[in-house]
């Protein structure tokens, strides 16, 4: 191992031409690192210029077949040279002093896991500013979440040889993944989360209803697998799957008294908007949940 490299960023790409050269180049400009890192762009399988775009910003992508974020970040992870090993998307944007802030926390021998907030970059859109209202990036809902406190994947740094001892990322998972990894090392080693408030991080945001939409499902999905992995630690899926229909009939109720109250100036527009996105991103998340749900039971 060089002991000179103070961390290894991994990050999983899939055709990211849009987005990959504004990450690496944010990357190359990052401050008050204290040392070298290297960066490992780990090629799922790319048809577009992603390829290209990496090697233009200096760095030799990795290639790995296997399809799917947690075996790309798991490929990353086995040829990282750092003791810390820092996890992010090709579609963010670190801010200046994001790496910095995530090491600093390794200062402290206790700390095995590490994340920051993360903010949506530049919403302009309706769809956009929704969007930005489901990252929960807060400390509250990520790294203090009173039933599962867990690290983004998009905004993780963790000891290499902790990361290694749980067996890395679960490469069954394509959603859920960052919250049952953050899970079983909190398991394994007893050490609460790091939130670091300096280590922010901007994702660009998902800018159709269609992709919105998808989205909601993905991430219902990985809820359900990572109920299904940790239940003795989580409540009853069921109990919480009838929480949420009741939740989303009575959206469907509220909604058109909001909007008509936005006609009557007693609401924002804003909050007409949202309420309008709401009740549909809740009823896609649920629907992926529960069909994620019956079909592991079947």
């Amino acid at each position: 191992m060089n002991d000179a490299l103070v961390a290894s960023v991994i990050v999983p790409v899939l055709n990211g031409e849009k987005t990959l050269g504004q990450l690496l180049a944010a990357l190359k400009s990052q401050a008050g690192v204290p040392g070298r890192f290297e960066i490992l762009v780990v090629d799922n399988g790319s048809t577009d210029r992603t390829v290209e775009i990496a090697q233009s910003h200096g760095v030799t992508p990795l290639h790995q077949p296997v399809r799917g974020p947690s075996a790309a970040r798991n490929f990353g992870l086995a040829r990282a040279q750092a003791d810390v090993v820092v996890f992010t998307d090709a579609d963010t944007v670190p801010s200046r002093r994001w790496l910095a802030s995530l090491l600093a926390a390794f200062a402290d021998p206790d700390t095995i896991l590490a994340t920051g907030p993360i903010h949506g970059w530049a919403p302009a859109t309706p769809v956009e500013r929704y969007a930005g209202t489901q990252i929960h990036s807060e400390r509250e809902k990520t790294a203090e979440h009173p039933r599962h406190p867990f690290a983004h994947g998009m905004n993780v740094a963790a000891r290499r040889e902790a990361a290694i001892a749980v067996a890395g990322w679960d490469e069954a998972m394509s959603s859920g993944e960052d919250v049952d990894f953050s899970l079983r090392l909190q398991h394994r080693f007893g050490k609460p989360i790091r939130f670091v408030e300096q280590a922010v991080l901007f994702h660009k945001l998902r800018d159709t209803e269609e992709a919105l939409w998808k989205q909601a499902r993905w991430h219902g999905s990985g809820y359900a697998l990572v109920h299904r992995r940790h239940r003795q630690t989580l409540s009853s899926p069921a109990w919480r799957c009838g929480v949420a229909f009741s939740m989303i009939a009575a959206l469907h109720c509220v909604s058109p008294l909001v909007e008509a109250g936005c006609r009557l100036g007693l609401f924002s527009a804003e909050r007409a908007e949202f309420e309008r996105y709401h009740r549909q991103y809740l009823r896609h998340f649920w629907g992926g949940f529960y069909a994620q749900w019956r079909r592991r039971r079947a």
